[in-house]
Formats: C-alpha cells, structure tokens, sequence
C-alpha cells in the first residue's frame, strides 16, 4: 500500500465542534481514523484552530483543548494515533496500521506572545501559519491588505530557531512575499489550490507555487470544492489543480492537504472523494497520466515527509 501523507486535517476542531468520535470514525465525517488506514495516510498535520469559538471562550481556551484532545489520541486509539510523532515513529508505521500526527497552528492568535511559542512546539506543534483569513497581531490574512507585522516577523524568526515549518496557506499575497523573505526554515501551502486554474484569494498565484517549490518547500492540494471551481467540483477539477500544480512546482514540489471536515460537509467535495480512504485514486490517476512510480509516491507523500521530517526531530 502507497504511504500518503495529507498536510491539512481538522481532526480535533471537527471531533470537539460535532461531537464526532475520530477513533471509531463517524458516517458524517471524512477523516475518521478507520478512513485515514484505509486510505494508507501514515503522517498528517493536524490542525490546531481558534478562528471559530464561543463568545465566552478564548483562543488560548480553544488551543487547550485542542491540545489536549489530540494528546489523549495515543491511548484511546490503542496506539494507532502517534501525537506528537517522531522520525522513529514516522520510520516504523505502517501504512493502514498508524498514524503519525504532527501539530499545525492554523492561526497564531492563542500564542499570547513570541516567547509563548515554545510551549506549543513542546506539546507537537512543528507548523505554524501566522493568521486565518482576518489580519491579527501577526500578519494580514487572505481577507485583508497589508502583510507580516513587526511581531509577525519575530516570531517567524522565534519558528526558525524552534525549527518549525512554515504555512502560508492563508496569508495575503504581501504576507506570502514578506514570509518567503524572511523565514529562515522551510515553507509549506498545507492546503491550497492554482489561482491559475480557479482564481480565490486563497489559491496560490503561480509565482508563489514557484517560489514555495524552489525553496524546497510544498504545495499541497486542497479539497473543498469552493476553491477548486467555486460550484460543483468533480474529481477532474482537483485534477486539474493538481496537474497544473506539478506543471509550475515540480514533481518535488507537491503534495495534498485534503482539508477534510475544515469547516464543510463531504458534499463539498470533488464528486468521487467521500473520505480518506479515497486518496488512493490520486496516485491511480497520476499512473494513468503515465508519471513513473517514483514520482506518484512523491507527490502522494514523499516530498512532504522529506520537508515533515526535517521539523520532527
């Protein structure tokens, strides 16, 4: 079995949002743990998220319990959650057997200051995407103007020195710009599509595609249909975002982060993926496509456990 890794999953914000169990896996969702074996995911990112929060709590509340969700995974699973996984552990699972979990702060606006930021990469978090949509204290997301703040570039370099990875995924344009310029570690899109193939704020220009791949980084494939074709998508509408994708990166330089449950139902997704099972139909289309082994386990996995590992140590 192919060993897929997906760069962008809301396993906590969904299961504490909806009441899911992600152990035994739940017929409304489409990560469920059962799912992710099936489909042969052995490492994924997995989000910590506050954008979306009861009045009466805070970020910092939000996180907590994020956190602490995905730090009880290891046991209730029986040990086919690893939380926050390793090299070791990552060279030891299985595909359909384990699954390897690195944390993803999709928004930094539960670190309380540049200082605040160890504590979160010493409970598993190795990739930190500054904002959300919004502008916050950090920087100007997809739905804002400007770029990186003054504490937005500190605690970029604070990343750098903890060896985190990078996530532009829902930076503005500038922000992409003034992140590319100034971290030092690498850089990932966990979950984006081609602005060149359906334009949306949140789609990558080819330029950032470029500049993501040639610095070693990736730029791995989103799921939700609204930012494939902004209506109905089907499987040869991701299709498209992918090839297109591989055409400006590189076979090196993509990857998928489905974004499954991040804030949608499987009926916005591509007609033909229900769940994580499904992932394997990207790896028989890319044979169809006639690319050589070797470059479908790349684009299905390889290059974003080459970029992973390097922050998992």
């Amino acid at each position: 079995m192919l060993a897929f890794v997906d760069a962008h999953l809301d396993i906590a914000w969904s299961s504490l949002k909806h009441g899911r169990d992600f152990v035994a896996g739940h017929p409304d969702s489409a990560l469920g743990l059962p799912d992710l074996l099936k489909g042969g995911v052995t490492l994924a990112c997995a989000t910590i998220f506050t954008g979306e929060h009861e009045e009466d709590e805070t970020h910092a509340e939000v996180a907590e319990r994020q956190l602490a969700y995905y730090e009880a995974l290891p046991g209730r699973s029986g040990g086919r959650v690893v939380w926050p996984a390793d090299v070791m552990d990552l060279g030891s699972a299985t595909p359909g057997e384990r699954v390897c979990l690195v944390g993803l702060l999709e928004g930094c606006d539960a670190v309380g200051d540049v200082a605040a930021l160890s504590e979160f990469h010493r409970r598993g978090v190795r990739v930190l995407g500054l904002t959300w949509n919004p502008r916050n204290r950090w920087a100007a997301g997809c739905e804002a103007e400007g770029g990186l703040t003054a504490d937005g570039l500190a605690l970029v370099r604070e990343a750098d020195r903890l060896n985190m990875a990078h996530d532009v995924s829902h930076l503005s344009r500038r922000s992409v710009d003034d992140l590319l310029g100034a971290a030092k570690g690498p850089v990932i899109a966990s979950h984006v599509g081609a602005d060149a193939v359906h334009a949306h704020p949140r789609n990558l220009t080819d330029a950032h595609l470029r500049a993501v791949a040639q610095r070693g980084g990736v730029a791995a494939l989103v799921l939700y249909e609204k930012f494939l074709t902004g209506g109905k998508a089907t499987f040869d509408d991701a299709l498209r975002h992918l090839r297109h994708m591989i055409e400006v990166c590189g076979v090196s330089g993509v990857g998928i982060g489905s974004d499954f449950d991040g804030g949608f139902g499987r009926d916005q997704l591509p007609a033909g993926i229900r769940t994580a099972a499904d992932l394997p139909k990207f790896a028989a289309a890319l044979r169809k496509d006639g690319l050589p082994e070797a470059d479908v386990a790349k684009v299905c996995g390889g290059n974003l456990r080459r970029v992973l590992t390097s922050v998992m140590m």
